[in-house]
């Protein structure tokens, strides 16, 4: 596991405003650069769904994924737009149409907003 580390330049913009933080650190006045570290948390691993395509009727693929427990909500997308958000584990898309290439991917949020897990890419072509 990797800690991010920003260093951050502050300038003293006036005594008043001086920071304890700084203060204890490096001391007030003077109008000198200090450097303040803020260490970041790693940002949370990004579970994998697996996802499915299926045909399921002259011009409808049926997107089939995986749980992830985290997750509230998925966002299904077609190539690269939203199609839908939903609260279940498979969508059927009855807006495709024959002779075309579709490529879905889908993504898992928490009840914050936060993704959680997230699709390969994987593609159909609707044959006539």
């Amino acid at each position: 596991m990797r800690t991010q580390v920003f260093v951050l330049p502050l300038r003293r913009a006036a005594a008043a405003l001086c920071l304890a933080v700084v203060a204890g650190v490096a001391g007030c006045g003077g109008g000198a650069e200090v450097d303040v570290v803020v260490v970041a948390p790693p940002p949370a691993p990004i579970a994998g769904l697996d996802l499915v395509l299926t045909r399921v009727g002259p011009e409808a693929v049926q997107v089939d994924w995986s749980d992830d427990p985290e997750a509230a909500s998925f966002v299904v997308r077609r190539n690269g737009r939203t199609l839908a958000q939903v609260d279940a584990l498979s969508l059927i898309d009855a807006s495709v149409q024959f002779d075309g290439y579709y490529c879905y991917d889908v993504a898992g949020f928490d009840r914050a907003g936060e993704l959680v897990s997230a699709s390969d890419t994987a593609c159909i072509t609707i044959f006539p």
